[in-house]
């Protein structure tokens, strides 16, 4: 009797040493496949081939949901009271999840925008590039006497959640009228007309190329671009603003990467303002809401916080970036934006380019009328400058792009038109060729040498005019 007694404590201890055993085993093989998911999301987000760059987010995103749920199989397993812990587990599941349902609403109604508050609690100023107010007349300006100060994200750094931002304090100053000036001019020799490049996006207001353009001709210079602006608000800018300064040229700066869309969206908005039939409607398109809404969503904002605190473990990944050796010999790493590097000339951007050619024709007209010299400079995107000066990694789709030749198109349609042209992308291609930098690496805009650079080009054709005008 003593021996069965014996036995059987015996076959329990060895029973319940099985169980242990089998627990540890299976909280080890469970905790094992964490550290697998976000190994392998790590081993992704420092690949460079697309692929993987592409995969990045998703196995970021089931990494974390993959923790969530073996996290709650561990505690399971490991609990002596397992279905009070899977009641607990679904308990808690559930109200994480009416939570996240009760921090979307606000922002499926437009109520809050989680990317606003997202940038206030992490100090994340993304520059002026969104501070604008509504004009009848144009769409949109900024709002005059306007001052903004910071270390802005670069737009690649704000378009793909990298953590990158301006090297240095930069500081953003508007003028009565809406324009980057230190104050509002009523005299001026050069009037700047443009979009964000003559504005000066990523660069601070000591930057830019109508304070270059001021201390290398000595000449009061007024700056009239503005972020967004196409060639058609860039008419009225002319004929509102430059004509009052009587200036004795104008600097008309055409950007290729988006200049014929903005056109485009101007004409919407101004078509749907004063009711023309046939305008677009109040509500937006199905993509353009879902878009809009993702990128003011709670959950999106967290995701993507969360993705740029890891940046140190699982990089962020960009397959649109080549290596450039400067003329220090230092190798920088240069962003792209596609822009029109993969795009054709079709009916639409036929219609497009009709449109801007009427629109400076009517510029010209007026120049003319006014004795101005007006003088268009084509801004070229930042790959037609580096893009065949940099290294890309095996499979990058920057290898396959090729710009298009709206250049030529335009520079034949001036020259018909008697209107003089100023092609910028040779001189910045020489400067490259070179080893000099004259976009920010991680914007698509000009750094401050890039300003400085475009003031000398402009300044050599004012000293062209005026030996002219001697003459």
């Amino acid at each position: 009797m003593v021996f069965t007694c014996r036995y059987v404590v015996r076959l329990k201890t060895m029973s319940v040493s099985r169980n242990r055993a089998s627990r540890i085993f299976w909280i080890v093989v469970w905790l094992l496949s964490i550290l697998t998911v976000w190994l392998a999301a790590a081993w992704l987000g420092r690949r460079l081939e697309p692929w993987a760059i592409e995969l990045t987010n998703a196995a970021f995103a089931a990494a974390i949901v993959w923790t969530y749920v073996a996290s709650w199989v561990v505690a399971v397993i490991s609990s002596s009271r397992r279905r009070v812990m899977v009641v607990r587990s679904a308990a808690v599941t559930i109200s994480v999840l009416l939570t996240v349902l009760l921090l979307e609403a606000p922002a499926v109604l437009g109520l809050v925008d989680y990317s606003r508050l997202r940038a206030a609690v992490t100090a994340g100023w993304s520059g002026p590039e969104s501070e604008f107010i509504m004009d009848h007349e144009f769409s949109f300006r900024r709002p005059p006497n306007a001052h903004w100060s910071g270390r802005p994200r670069s737009n690649m750094a704000q378009l793909f959640n990298l953590p990158i931002r301006a090297s240095y304090q930069q500081t953003f100053s508007i003028d009565s009228r809406g324009f980057r000036n230190p104050v509002a001019l009523d005299r001026a020799d050069i009037a700047l007309v443009g979009d964000s490049y003559i504005e000066g996006a990523y660069v601070s207001d000591e930057e830019t190329v109508a304070v270059r353009l001021r201390e290398l001709t000595g000449r009061q210079v007024a700056s009239l671009g503005v972020s967004g602006y196409g060639t058609e608000q860039e008419l009225k800018v002319f004929e509102r603003y430059a004509l009052p300064l009587e200036p004795r040229m104008v600097a008309w700066f055409f950007f290729e990467g988006n200049d014929l869309d903005d056109d485009q969206n101007y004409e919407n908005a101004m078509a749907y303002e004063h009711g023309v039939r046939g305008a677009p409607p109040p509500s937006k398109p199905v993509s353009v809401r879902w878009r809009e809404f993702v990128n003011r969503s709670f959950t999106n904002n967290l995701f993507m916080q969360a993705r740029e605190v890891s940046d140190g473990l699982i990089p962020n990944g960009l397959d649109s970036f080549g290596w450039f050796r400067d003329g220090r010999g230092t190798m920088q790493r240069l962003y792209f934006f596609d822009f029109y590097a993969t795009r054709k000339i079709g009916e639409y951007e036929r219609r497009r380019l009709e449109i801007t050619e009427l629109t400076l024709r009517q510029g010209a007209d007026m120049a003319r009328e006014h004795g101005i010299t007006l003088v268009v400079y084509y801004i070229p995107i930042k790959f037609r400058v580096y893009g065949d000066l940099c290294t890309f990694p095996p499979g990058s789709r920057c290898l396959r792009w090729q710009p298009w030749d709206l250049e030529a198109r335009l520079a034949a349609f001036c020259k018909e038109a008697g209107i003089q042209f100023v092609s910028l992308t040779g001189p910045m291609r020489e400067a490259a060729s070179v080893g000099e930098v004259l976009y920010a690496p991680e914007d698509s805009h000009w750094n401050a040498a890039g300003h400085a650079f475009v003031a000398k080009q402009v300044a050599a054709t004012w000293a062209s005019a005026a030996s002219i005008a001697q003459h």
